[in-house]
């Protein structure tokens, strides 16, 4: 082991090279007790020579950053030289430089402090690579590791040390966008602490906040502290702008130095309030409510997007451009400014993706307007025709359920009917062939959404049928009822089957008659109203476990200016010819016993295998990793909605090139585009669904104070809440979640008694 002097005359000599060094405890890698540990590392002969005369056979620990300027590259072991190996083959070969080797066997490449831009403290830059940069150390030869090796210099000590090449720098130490201020870690203020925070209105505790913030200093960015304030406002704590302007000038603006004048000065403080609410930021709607628990986890879905967010990161992995590989879309929707994700048209076969580009135009609509129909009716064409088995006894059908969600005006109705039309249009003579095998009908679309009528449809055509209506609302609404009632299960039940294309029987009671339909195909579009869809897609909803299924597109408002764009007749046959021959195509084979039409079931290739499998199993990452059971059952859906727009894809293929063998395995590129889709329409759903319950969750709100003030005079404990309304609060607990949903609104207080309830 080295003595007390070797190891000062090695901690000068690294000090004469101008790396900060400092004492670490003998034989271990962790600063002295009672030292600052790399804060006190230093150059200076005097300081070292003290450091160890009082610490005898002290480790070496040197200082990374700017002030040695030097940063190290930290391999560990094994799964370190793995990793490397990988980076290196993705972005390039290091240079040689110096390298370090440590006590454990590990490896420590030095290189020099970039000019361009900070190197921090980074771990698991890789699996068993972690950076030492800004705030970091490393220990230096011959200090002893804990196991008792001893750190060396293996190619000597002299080695020159290099630069490290742009591309890893951009890895190591990525180019940081600019941010506004509110997204700026030094600009935040500290956080008031309250005991109890679940028991602050939102509003005391907007104004605990405010309290905290740094004041507007004129010529010292007054102007940024204000919209800082501003957004903190509206944005973290989900405040209207009467609310928000109230509490800056009561609680914000007499700090400020000097203070807005509300006589001449007023209108200029309240454009910030409107300017934070509509500038980008990397801060989430509700951040401040969520930080402070002050939201329910029925609130929280309408941060949900939040949770695609997490679900982005946990798919990054994959985020390559290679075929065979689906990628994840980018992270760049924001709460507050939109920035909408055009539907991706590219993966549709060229004249398809032109016909949808065209008729989006036409009728000035987004492309997510018409190119979702187009899956569910391409996906009705194929019906019970064709199945795709990803596994013993997992096999799925072409079957879609569909919403356009736009206000009144926004054109809803003009691309679908444009899409669905070739359904109903007749067979010419001659193209269907065995009618057995073909059976092929133009009634095969029905606006009656209810089961009795579907099910007499579905008796007369083996192929399956498309409930389309302009209007969708009530269909939904009726989710909600089918865990209540009469009959309601039996509803429920005859729906999941419809989704899966299942068998459905169904005993009338009227006549005695037993009905029994092998496969019950329903495809579903149809449109709805944003307001109209807030009430529809209530949480409780979700016990139907329908709403899940559902695939939504809520495009921002487009204005509805004359155009003279039309849908070519190219593209347009190109539309109608393939519907017609995904119709028309016959099924596998019938059994003689039943008579019962069987479909061709297919299979992935291996390769296209492999890309939907690594789909399934992210989709299996963000239901463990979603904080929200709804938002977890999108994601199980979205695995087999997937599945089946892999097999829509595969079919359009099929029609694209007029393909004779109806038994084709689907390929890589039908993969990618079913799982590109889906991830897609997954980020609809979790954003719209979180839209929705926003507003359901005020409204229950609204209407329970009001059932307060009325019935009880403003005030009610638990108990008597939930016996006055025992269909809706099953327990007590209940009760009290909603009581804690006005509390959290600032519409309401907890009293002294025990689980009491007082209006503000």
């Amino acid at each position: 082991m080295p003595d007390k002097l070797e190891m000062l005359d090695h901690a000068t000599r690294y000090a004469e090279r101008g790396w900060p060094v400092f004492a670490l405890q003998p034989g271990d890698k962790v600063p002295l007790k009672g030292s600052r540990g790399f804060k006190d590392a230093a150059t200076n002969d005097i300081l070292l020579t003290r450091m160890w005369d009082e610490h005898t056979d002290a480790n070496i620990g040197m200082a990374t950053g700017k002030i040695a300027e030097v940063f190290v590259v930290d391999i560990d072991g094994e799964e370190g030289s793995r990793s490397l190996t990988e980076m290196e083959n993705e972005i390039g070969p290091l240079p040689e430089t110096l390298e370090q080797r440590t006590g454990s066997g590990g490896r420590h490449l030095f290189f020099r402090w970039p000019a361009a831009r900070p190197v921090r403290n980074k771990q698991a830059l890789r699996p068993g690579i972690d950076i030492r940069g800004e705030g970091g150390y490393v220990v230096l030869p011959p200090s002893i590791h804990p196991n008792g090796k001893p750190y060396d210099w293996p190619y000597g000590e002299d080695t020159p040390i290099a630069d490290i090449p742009g591309v890893w720098l951009d890895v190591i130490s990525p180019v940081k966008k600019k941010r506004a201020p509110w997204d700026r870690s030094e600009e935040q203020p500290k956080r008031a602490h309250v005991p109890i925070i679940g028991s602050t209105p939102i509003i005391e505790r907007a104004k605990l906040y405010l309290a905290e913030c740094d004041p507007a200093v004129q010529g010292s960015g007054g102007h940024d502290a204000l919209l800082w304030a501003a957004r903190a406002m509206v944005v973290g704590f989900q405040l209207d702008d009467d609310m928000a302007n109230s509490l800056l000038w009561a609680e914000f603006n007499p700090r400020c130095s000097p203070p807005w004048d509300p006589e001449t000065e007023r209108k200029d403080f309240e454009r910030k309030v409107g300017q934070a609410r509509s500038t980008p930021s990397e801060k989430p709607s509700g951040w401040l409510l969520d930080e402070y628990s002050l939201r329910s986890d029925a609130d929280a879905m309408a941060n949900i997007i939040g949770s695609n967010r997490h679900a982005v990161a946990l798919l990054a992995k994959h985020a390559k451009t290679q075929v065979g590989e689906y990628v994840p879309p980018k992270d760049d929707i924001d709460d507050d400014v939109r920035v909408w994700t055009p539907f991706p048209t590219e993966f549709f076969p060229p004249r398809l993706a032109k016909y949808c580009t065209q008729v989006a135009e036409a009728n000035c609509v987004y492309p997510s307007y018409v190119g979702m129909p187009m899956l569910v009716v391409a996906g009705a064409a194929m019906g019970n025709a064709w199945r795709l088995e990803l596994k013993k006894d997992f096999i799925v059908p072409p079957v879609l359920w569909m919403i356009l969600v736009g206000a009144s005006g926004a054109n809803k109705s003009s691309p679908l009917s444009k899409v669905e039309a070739p359904l109903e249009e007749p067979i010419p003579p001659g193209t269907v062939g065995d009618d057995m095998l073909s059976p092929t009908s133009t009634d095969n679309v029905v606006s009656d959404l209810t089961v009795e009528a579907l099910v007499q449809l579905l008796e007369e055509n083996p192929r399956g049928i498309l409930a389309f209506c302009d209007e969708i609302a009530a269909w939904i609404n009726s989710f909600g009822k089918y865990k209540q009632g009469k009959g309601g299960g039996g509803d429920k039940q005859a729906w999941i089957s419809f989704w899966n294309a299942g068998s459905y029987k169904l005993h009338r009671k009227t006549n005695r008659e037993r009905v029994r339909i092998p496969t019950a195909a329903c495809a579903v579009m149809g449109g709805i109203q944003p307001k109209v869809l807030a009430n529809c897609f209530d949480p409780e909803s979700f016990d139907s476990g329908l709403v899940p299924r559902i695939l939504v597109t809520c495009p921002p408002p487009r204005r509805k200016q004359w155009t003279e764009a039309v849908v070519g007749h190219e593209e347009d046959a190109a539309w109608h010819d393939t519907i017609q021959w995904l119709r028309t195509r016959p099924f596998k084979n019938i059994k003689t016993n039943t008579r019962q039409h069987m479909p061709h079931v297919l299979k992935f290739s291996p390769k296209a295998k492999n890309i939907f499998t690594s789909f399934y199993n992210d989709m299996d990452d963000v239901v463990h990793g979603s904080i929200n059971a709804d938002a977890e059952a999108f994601a199980t859906k979205a695995q087999s909605n997937a599945a089946r727009m892999c097999l829509i894809h595969h079919g359009l293929v099929m029609a694209e090139n007029n393909t004779t063998s109806l038994d084709k395995p689907i390929g890589e590129e039908s993969a990618i585009a079913g799982t590109q889709w889906m991830l897609w329409c997954l980020a609809q759903q979790m954003e719209i669904y979180g839209f929705a319950t926003q507003q359901a969750v005020h409204q229950r709100a609204i209407a329970l104070v009001e059932l307060i003030r009325v019935k009880w005079n403003g005030k009610v404990t638990m108990r008597l809440l939930q016996r006055a309304k025992p269909a809706r609060y099953k327990k007590v607990a209940a009760a009290v979640r909603a009581a804690q949903a006005i509390i959290s609104l600032g519409m309401a207080r907890w009293t002294e008694v025990e689980k009491e309830v007082e209006l503000i």
